[in-house]
């Protein structure tokens, strides 16, 4: 098997979600490194997509269902709705969208933005879970904004502001990249006594409000400012994150 080959099969199974946590973690860095292997990705991604919508076919015909059942051996299932129940149904759920549709509309946003919240919040627990079995939790190690920010250009699409907090009881330990929606994106660690707190940084989907989640004894909150929205996760009791949260948006060049 040529390397090429075995990238392939490699970059398939991540998609897939079938590698160890240390094979994906080595994926997600390869990916966040090689703009090549990303525009690779991104293809494998459309293609896969179109393979799946090119299959979503029309059922087949009763005829055909009740001799392929009888075929291999298994009970018919349950009869579809007729054409008319289907016709009813569709009627019913196009006039309440019809009627409906004034209300609702303002908060379509908001919803299709929450819905979307979840695969995000679900790739930055996993960032900073990786970060923690890792030997340190940062690609580059330094409490100097100066050297962390331009760090991230090239290598993500996303310019950070980078706040430096060491005066106040928060320092900054580095930065990492981490894999959001099959894209590279910057996030920031910090540390306060023993614990390490990780701020994603991702481009805004929509209208989300402030929010807060607890994951496996972690706390997940998320904020938006302009066209970005801040994950920030850590397994800090609730003061300490208020008091971070509060410092790091009221500093110059923060987030709020």
């Amino acid at each position: 098997m040529t390397a090429d080959q075995e990238t392939f099969l490699l970059l398939s199974a991540y998609q897939d979600g079938e590698l160890s946590p240390g094979e994906a973690l080595a994926m997600e860095r390869r990916l966040a490194a090689e703009p090549e292997l990303r525009q690779r990705a991104e293809r494998l991604r459309t293609l896969s997509g179109e393979v799946r919508n090119a299959l979503a076919t029309p059922p087949a015909s009763d005829a055909l269902r009740a001799s392929v059942v009888q075929q291999i051996g298994f009970r018919r299932a349950a009869p579809h709705r007729s054409w008319f129940e289907a016709w009813q149904l569709m009627a019913a759920v196009l006039l309440v969208g019809f009627f409906g549709g004034g209300l609702i509309g303002g908060g379509t946003g908001i919803w299709l933005a929450a819905l979307g919240s979840q695969p995000t919040e679900d790739a930055v627990v996993a960032g900073h879970l990786r970060g923690l079995i890792a030997p340190q939790p940062f690609d580059i190690a330094s409490s100097n904004r100066h050297v962390v920010k331009p760090w991230f250009n090239g290598r993500t699409t996303v310019a950070p502001d980078v706040i430096d907090l060491t005066d106040k009881g928060y320092p900054l330990a580095g930065g990492r990249i981490d894999v959001v929606g099959g894209k590279a994106v910057p996030t920031l660690v910090y540390r306060h006594d023993q614990h390490v707190i990780s701020v994603t940084v991702v481009p805004r989907i929509g209208p989300m409000p402030k929010g807060e989640d607890q994951r496996d004894g972690y706390t997940v909150r998320h904020w938006s400012a302009g066209d970005l929205t801040y994950w920030l996760v850590s397994d800090l009791d609730a003061t300490g994150l208020n008091t971070f949260e509060r410092l790091f948006c009221d500093s110059p060049g923060g987030a709020m």
